[in-house]
C-alpha cells in the first residue's frame, strides 16, 4: 500500500518549511558567544610618556578581563579590562609612588582605571573597538584601531592608543620637566577560553 498525504500539497509544504525556519532560529538562538580570559602572563599594558628632559617608559603588571565573542558574529564581540593602577612600573620607585598619588592616578581614591566595550568594527586587517574608558572616576569614550589574529584556542588583540592626560583630571604639571599631555598606550592581550 503507497503512503498518501493528507490534505493540501502547498500546505503542508508551508508548514514543513516553517518547522525548518523554526528549527534553524533556535539552532542560532541557542549558539551562544565564547567567554574568553586574559592571560596576563602572556599580555602586557604599556605606556610611554614625554617630557622636556626625561621621559618614562612603564607597565601596569596588574590586569584582568574578559572577551566574549560568536566567531560567526564578530561585530557582536564584548569585552571588559580592569587595570589595578597601583601595579604601576616605570623602573623608578620615587616616579611609581608620585604617580600612584593624588597628583596622578590617586590609587587610593581610585585604585582601578576600566575599559568597557561599547561596540565593535570588524575589518580585514584592522577591527576598530569602540568603549567607555574611566580613569580617576572620570569616564570618556574612546576608539582603538586593533589588530585581531587567533592562534589555536587563543585570541590575540593588539592595539595603540593616545591618552590625554586632562581628559580625565590629571592635570599635574612638573615646573623644571613639563610632561606633555598626551600619553601613548599599547595593548597587547591574549585571552584563552573561560
Amino acid at each position: 500500500m503507497k503512503p498518501t498525504l493528507v490534505g493540501d500539497p502547498k500546505a503542508l509544504t508551508a508548514a514543513l518549511a516553517l518547522l525548518l525556519v523554526a528549527r534553524l532560529g533556535a539552532w542560532e538562538a541557542s549558539a551562544e558567544a565564547r567567554a574568553f580570559v586574559i592571560d596576563p602572563a602572556a599580555s602586557q599594558i604599556r605606556f610611554f610618556a614625554t617630557s622636556r628632559f626625561v621621559d618614562a617608559e612603564g607597565w601596569f603588571r596588574r590586569f584582568e578581563g574578559t572577551i566574549r565573542i560568536d566567531e560567526t558574529r564578530p561585530d557582536t564581540a564584548s569585552g571588559t579590562l580592569v587595570v589595578e593602577l597601583a601595579s604601576v612600573d616605570t623602573r623608578n620607585g620615587l616616579r611609581d609612588d608620585h604617580l600612584r598619588s593624588s597628583d596622578f592616578f590617586d590609587v587610593d581614591r581610585h585604585p582601578t582605571a576600566t575599559f568597557v566595550t561599547t561596540a565593535v568594527q570588524p575589518g580585514d586587517r584592522q577591527w576598530t573597538v569602540l568603549g567607555q574608558l574611566t580613569i580617576r572616576g572620570v569616564n570618556r569614550p574612546i576608539t582603538v584601531p586593533v589588530a585581531v589574529s587567533r592562534a589555536g584556542d587563543a585570541f590575540h588583540v593588539v592595539g595603540e592608543l593616545i591618552v590625554r592626560r586632562r581628559d580625565f583630571g590629571i592635570t599635574y604639571q612638573s615646573v623644571l620637566n613639563p610632561i606633555k599631555d598626551e600619553v601613548r598606550v599599547r595593548v597587547e592581550l591574549t585571552a584563552r577560553p573561560r
